[in-house]
């Protein structure tokens, strides 16, 4: 009986220190995540920190005027702008003709428009060849949008001689 009982006794103390040892090893699993948890909420939060303000995601494109240039007789003028891309759209450069005395209720014209993530204001550059002829040199690795051979709005019209480098 004595047996029975000292068994009966051993058997609880080992059930109840296997549940303690279950206890034990599920507080450190749920530690365990937990600091993983948290972990990646820092760093998570640290990273949109830093990233998003430098991320432009839905920024509006800006324009920056690069070279603007009248002909010989100060009657026409080109102008040449970059536009800034956004998470959607890559950089690209526009060049503008006008009158020399632009106005700017005036829409003025579209001559030319290149893009690529790569483009730089050195590779797309323009120089008046004569009175009427605009020569415009860009890289031959860049998309094309727009290339117009002559104006439409620009009284005299100018014509446009394009070179690939």
């Amino acid at each position: 009986m004595l047996n029975r009982k000292l068994f009966t006794f051993n058997s609880r103390t080992n059930h109840s220190l296997n549940v303690v040892h279950k206890l034990k090893t599920e507080l450190r699993l749920i530690k365990k995540i937990l600091i993983g948890s948290l972990l990646l909420g820092i760093i998570s939060t640290i990273g949109y920190l830093i990233f998003m303000p430098n991320f432009d995601l839905f920024d509006e494109p800006t324009e920056t005027e690069l070279k603007a240039e009248c002909d010989y007789e100060g009657l026409r003028k080109i102008k040449m702008t970059e536009m800034t891309g956004n998470a959607t759209s890559n950089r690209s450069i526009h060049i503008y003709a006008t009158d020399c005395n632009y106005d700017e209720k005036i829409e003025p014209e579209l001559i030319f428009v290149v893009s690529a993530g790569f483009i730089k204001p050195k590779n797309v550059s323009f120089e008046w060849k004569s009175f009427d002829t605009l020569t415009i040199k860009y890289n031959k690795k860049l998309d094309i949008f727009k290339q117009k051979t002559e104006s439409e709005s620009v009284n005299p019209k100018i014509i446009f001689e394009y070179i690939t480098e």
